[in-house]
């Protein structure tokens, strides 16, 4: 009989992985009914920041270099992983897929097992408060596909739509605090683990852990003290132990990391963005679906890697969704556990406004929160949401729904005011899975209905160049792309991905430490020359003109990084997500500084770098706009460069060594 109980038990945990499988092949199927190794939402934008960040393992186990740091990225500087989004505990188990497929792969796995895996973590925090699968299946389905998570997939940023961890923590402080049914220390072991998984999953969404406990622990004790005094000086050894363990646990896996995002070499700076604070929800957004305007497709969306409609903003709840909350807590108002959750949702939501619309303001300046964006609490306020419905659903179906009665206390509810002459009432057979299922659909169809699935997927736009010359350089080659990868244009961090990280990279996207107070000489001209090539690849402010400075600066910035490469992508075929702005521009720009005319290669203009850069003469800055102009009404980018040296040296038309 146990095995047979045991059997049924994993079939039904089977059935609802598969389940929650489905919906997100679904979400994902313009990936999965594709070529999942060279498609995803753009091979720009973010997706390429997290593109590189599942290469890196892989390359970093068999090249026998540290997970934590590398100078691959941001060359010569280096890149701090534990002080990014490195979701080294997603890249890390997936690296054979990488290595077998590609990153691009292990991306689509990531983001495809991320719902899922969410959705499973909050159907095992539920089941502890219900027995009807069915509530607890719709829990994780809210909880796995909300509109946050939704969101975060759409820019695959599959730290914040990786959200197993936190249903988990929260189900380990469940059996602290109030179950208290197994070893205190055993579940303080366990919750100081996952608390270092998170960690590395997404440390923000840690904090954002952190935040909720707090305000839980406080709820659960000051409710109990008032009602039962005697029961929290029971309860308290028993749930401090699992706490402190849980504390050293951490403490002790966790130190050397959050020493050295922190503390280590390009650590994480003090406040990652300025205005972060401010980064809030509106209570309307929480409510109201966004208007013709949010949705998109929006410059926003495409700097960030996606170019579908928007989907759902990421604080939402719903009309229906709070309808259905609402009078479940109605119905079932002496359920404590509904009153906790639903405390814990309004105040996490109130939180998730941001310090200009809600009460933020009091933790904007405190150490660690402040680099904490609001908006994202609303992915704990989300599974208080699912685990209340969930908690509903399960009441409903257990309850006994009469037409009559008294409506005492227990399960009787009195659904008509009016009494039958006996005093009986009169039970209606099946009502309980009817209510429940109607509550179900009340809060998730609206939301449902909002989304534009399957998420918007394209080819993963490699030029050739990086897919065939690329990954032939020898392991020491340093590579300056232009575009120049930065925040704003992220694409050439997936041609290195998909290259293998064969060779370094110049620039690149994530967080970097904050500008010296007192920058040497040598950095203010280095710095220079990043902003200078920046602009000439992104944004909207005045192009370099190939000033004598200008030209300077950038000749001193590719002796300091050590760059051996410049690829410039001709723009035939070129993506517009990926594209420049200008490719004659780059093409005489780099020219007029290197004293050299590029070769085209695989679809690319390269120019060499020699070792030493030597003085040299300096077309005027007109010359290098005009040839760009000339070239730009020719089509062909390649003039610029004959033009220019032409400007240079007259009376040879050819500089010395140029064209090779």
């Amino acid at each position: 009989m146990a095995r047979d109980t045991s059997r049924r038990r994993w079939a039904i945990h089977g059935m609802a992985t598969a389940a929650y499988l489905v919906v997100a092949l679904v979400i994902w199927s313009g990936v999965w009914f594709g070529h999942p190794t060279s498609t995803a939402t753009c091979g720009c934008g973010d997706t390429s920041l997290f593109t590189w960040f599942m290469a890196w393992p892989a390359y970093a186990f068999t090249h026998a270099q540290g997970l934590f740091f590398t100078t691959r990225l941001y060359h010569p500087y280096g890149i701090n992983l534990p002080a990014n989004t490195s979701v080294l505990a997603l890249s890390v188990p997936l690296s054979p897929v990488t290595w077998l497929y590609g990153p691009v792969a292990s991306l689509n796995v990531a983001a495809t097992l991320a719902p899922v895996a969410s959705a499973l973590g909050a159907r095992a925090l539920v089941r502890r408060w219900t027995t009807w699968e069915p509530a607890a299946f719709a829990a994780g389905l809210v909880y796995g596909f909300s509109p946050f998570v939704m969101e975060s997939l759409a820019l695959e940023h599959v730290d914040t739509a990786t959200l197993v961890v936190p249903p988990l923590l929260f189900l380990c402080l469940d059996e602290l605090i109030v179950g208290q049914r197994g070893r205190a220390w055993l579940w303080g072991l366990a919750l100081g683990g996952l608390a270092t998984v998170q960690f590395f999953i997404s440390s923000e969404v840690l904090t954002m852990c952190a935040i909720g406990a707090a305000i839980g622990v406080v709820v659960v004790v000051g409710a109990t003290a008032v009602r039962d005094r005697q029961a929290l000086r029971k309860r308290w050894r028993h749930a401090a132990t699992g706490v402190i363990t849980a504390g050293v646990t951490a403490g002790a896996l966790l130190a050397y990391p959050a020493w050295y995002a922190t503390a280590g070499p390009r650590p994480l700076p003090k406040q990652v963005f300025p205005d972060i604070p401010y980064f809030g929800n509106r209570w309307t957004t929480l409510f109201l679906p966004p208007g013709a305007h949010d949705r998109g497709p929006n410059a926003v969306l495409e700097s960030y890697g996606y170019f579908g409609s928007h989907p759902l903003l990421m604080g939402y709840l719903g009309i229906g969704m709070t309808v259905a909350l609402v009078i479940g807590l109605i119905l079932f108002s002496r359920e404590l556990r509904l009153w906790f959750c639903a405390v814990l949702l309004i105040v996490l939501d109130a939180l998730s406004l941001g310090a200009a619309n809600g009460p933020w303001w009091l933790f904007q300046h405190v150490p660690i929160l402040d680099n904490v964006a609001p908006e994202r609490i609303s992915c704990i306020a989300d599974l208080f949401a699912a685990a209340m419905l969930g908690i509903i659903m399960d009441r409903a179906y257990r309850s006994r729904w009469t037409v009559g009665g008294s409506g005492r206390r227990g399960s009787m509810l009195n659904l008509t005011a009016s009494r039958r002459p006996d005093g009986m009432s009169s039970r209606i057979p099946g009502a309980g899975p009817v209510v429940a299922v109607g509550l179900a659909l009340v809060a998730i169809v609206p939301i449902a209905w909002q989304y534009d699935l399957p998420l918007t997927t394209r080819p993963v736009a490699v030029p050739t160049w990086f897919t065939t010359v690329g990954t032939k350089l020898p392991p020491s080659s340093v590579v300056l792309t232009y575009p120049y990868p930065s925040s704003g244009l992220q694409a050439p961090m997936t041609w290195q991905a998909v290259a293998g990280l064969r060779f370094s990279l110049v620039g690149g996207g994530g967080i970097t430490p904050a500008p010296p107070a007192r920058p040497t000489p040598a950095q203010r001209v280095d710095a220079q020359a990043a902003i200078d090539l920046s602009t000439l690849s992104y944004g909207y402010g005045p192009l370099p003109t190939g000033t004598a400075s200008q030209l300077d600066d950038l000749r001193q910035a590719l002796r300091d990084w050590g760059v051996t490469k410049i690829v410039a992508p001709s723009e035939a075929g070129t993506p517009a997500s990926i594209r420049a702005r200008s490719i004659p521009l780059a093409v005489a720009y780099f020219t007029a500084a290197l004293h050299q005319a590029p070769i085209k290669q695989a679809g690319s203009w390269v120019w060499t770098v020699p070792p030493g850069l030597v003085v040299a003469p300096i077309p005027p800055a007109v010359a290098v706009t005009g040839c760009a102009a000339t070239a730009q009404a020719r089509t062909d980018p390649g003039a610029a460069a004959a033009c220019v040296i032409g400007a240079t040296f007259p009376a040879i038309g050819l500089a010395p060594g140029a064209g090779r």
